[in-house]
């Protein structure tokens, strides 16, 4: 055998063993990974969150799921990322990652946007107060973020509203929202709804009434604050109208203590003496700006208000009102509301027993004491 026979057998031998050498490796490589793709990091109970933020690409995300124990091996996580042609897929989000799921799980759920979404009730009649400090509670939001907002005039113009709040503008409903939405997001999705729940022609009917959009905003805010009932929020803005028509201060409680950040009730001849462009004791009209966020039924009250004759209502302390037309019957009413009060207070009702004086336009003893 020639010495370059021999030189080629001992070159060949040597490439079959580095061969031989390298598919060990790759082949361990690839039983490593078979088995990565197919286990779950910790076999620990208990879910485990993790928030992936906008902007932030696959090998981040990889990071940050191993730092936080969901994964095992984030260039592994990275690599099935760049098989599945998904490092370009992943969805921003707040996630709960379960126990016993497999990378590919992960990777799928992330993928698809599977986020933890969070139900958020608003109240009919609450404040934007309420709302920013409900979005905050719930960790969503930035209760300051949500108020600079709130009264940001090109935000506002951006939501199609010519106003300088958004009180009034955000509609009172159950929202589904995830972390990851931000501040904006939010308050334009209950604009949106705002929007949606106004009745079908109410441009129209706003032109008869002789009102603005604004307008109409205002009192059914108000209508929103005074009634407990359905059936009465159609009465209650028919008494609004007839004192307007009249020019009779609208002398509404709510109206008093709006702007009050630290009120927590129950409303006093001192709340309804004090001066503020809201109080509709102090100033004729309507106040400056809605007092709360109404509901579609409280919109459609003051669009489509009772044609009653009462210029008058007082609290019946059962969620209901005496409604008068003349100040005499009202006066009367109003005597058998605070005795009606003084006995719940003396029975240790302390939910009704701690009305205000006698809600809604109800006092008129005490607006004699303010003339």
């Amino acid at each position: 055998m020639s010495k370059a026979t021999k030189a080629i057998k001992k070159i060949l031998l040597v490439l079959c063993s580095l061969f031989a050498l390298v598919g060990v490796v790759l082949g361990a490589g690839a039983f490593e990974f078979w088995l990565f793709l197919r286990s779950p990091a910790s076999p620990q109970p208990g879910v485990r969150q993790v928030m992936i933020r906008s902007g932030m690409n696959a090998a981040s995300v990889a990071q940050l799921l191993s730092a936080e124990g969901i994964i095992t091996d984030a260039k592994k996580f990275y690599l099935l990322c760049l098989l599945r042609k998904a490092d370009q897929k992943l969805k921003a989000g707040e996630y709960a990652c379960l126990p016993l799921s497999t990378p590919g799980q992960i990777l799928e759920q992330m993928v698809s946007g599977r986020a933890i979404i969070q139900r958020v009730t608003l109240p009919e009649g609450s404040t934007v107060h309420d709302v920013a400090r409900i979005l905050q509670e719930k960790g969503l939001a930035s209760a300051t973020e949500i108020m600079r907002l709130a009264l940001d005039g090109d935000f506002i113009w951006s939501n199609g509203l010519r106003v300088s709040s958004l009180e009034g503008y955000l509609f009172p409903e159950t929202y589904f929202f995830q972390k990851t939405q931000g501040e904006r997001a939010m308050l334009k999705a209950m604009v949106r709804q705002f929007w949606r729940h106004l009745p079908e022609g109410w441009e129209r009917r706003t032109a008869e009434l002789g009102l603005g959009l604004r307008e109409i905003v205002i009192m059914a805010s108000m209508v929103e604050k005074e009634a407990m009932v359905d059936f009465e929020r159609p009465i209650i803005a028919g008494v609004f109208y007839n004192r307007l028509k009249q020019k009779m201060p609208l002398q509404s409680d709510p109206t008093a203590v709006y702007d009050l950040s630290d009120f927590s009730g129950p409303i006093s001849g001192r709340h309804l003496r004090r001066s503020s462009p809201y109080n509709t004791y102090q100033n004729q009209g309507l106040p400056i700006g809605p007092i709360c966020n109404p509901g579609a039924k409280s919109l459609w009250a003051v669009l489509y208000p009772e044609h009653v004759s009462y210029l008058y209502f007082v609290s019946n302390h059962d969620g209901t009102h005496q409604f008068s037309e003349t100040l005499a019957e009202h006066n009367k009413a109003v005597a058998r509301s605070h005795q009606k009060q003084r006995d719940l207070a003396h029975q240790g009702d302390a939910r009704l027993g701690r009305q205000s004086l006698a809600p809604g336009i109800g006092n008129q003893r005490e607006k004699e004491a303010l003339k």
